[in-house]
């Protein structure tokens, strides 16, 4: 008796390790759908204080952990450049950083003081007419991998559209989710 106990306990918990695996993928964003549009983009002007890096992009989380210990409240932003299948991962560009102020807001001068002596630069983004975007959830470590599907399905969708002209910002905000956009000129 005390051993059936034994195994059935032993039964339930690792189905219920497993099932708590299964579940984290899960909202991790394994199945979730990318769809790719044209037009407005989601957010407008905005005013961001960064630093920017060559090197791998899985290299790029102690720059978003330093911008948010000096603004914890901001969303924070991640501008890469450069499509790592397509480019060495040493090669790489990024840039990482806080939003200070969108759509011409008033930005807290002790923060911006703050981001400056930390060696942070300021940059304002131009409002853009019309972009290409793609939305995918940051909910957690294993979304940073996921989010790796977003690339093939934005490059298809631009070479579909036959844009001539194009760069491709991959933007993280806040831990909800990664916003992908092209700038066509």
């Amino acid at each position: 008796m005390s051993a059936w106990f034994s195994l059935s306990t032993e039964v339930i918990l690792f189905s219920l390790f497993i099932l708590g695996v299964v579940g984290y993928i899960l909202y991790s964003g394994l199945f979730t759908k990318v769809t790719v549009r044209t037009g407005c983009p989601p957010i407008k002007r905005i005013t961001f204080a960064y630093k920017f890096k060559v090197g791998a992009y899985k290299n790029c989380g102690s720059l978003f952990r330093e911008a948010h210990s000096i603004g914890p409240k901001l969303l924070l932003i991640g501008v890469f450049y450069t499509d790592p299948q397509k480019v060495l991962g040493k090669h790489c560009c990024y840039a990482v950083g806080s939003i200070l102020s969108e759509e011409g807001s008033q930005i807290d001068t002790e923060l911006l003081r703050k981001y400056e002596a930390a060696g942070f630069n300021i940059f304002s983004f131009p409002e853009a007419m019309h972009v290409v975007t793609t939305l995918f959830p940051y909910r957690t470590y294993l979304s940073v991998l996921f989010r790796l599907k977003v690339y093939p399905k934005l490059e298809k969708y631009i070479k579909v559209i036959h844009f001539l002209r194009s760069i491709c910002l991959f933007a993280l905000f806040s831990k909800r989710h990664f916003l992908s956009a092209s700038h066509s000129s």
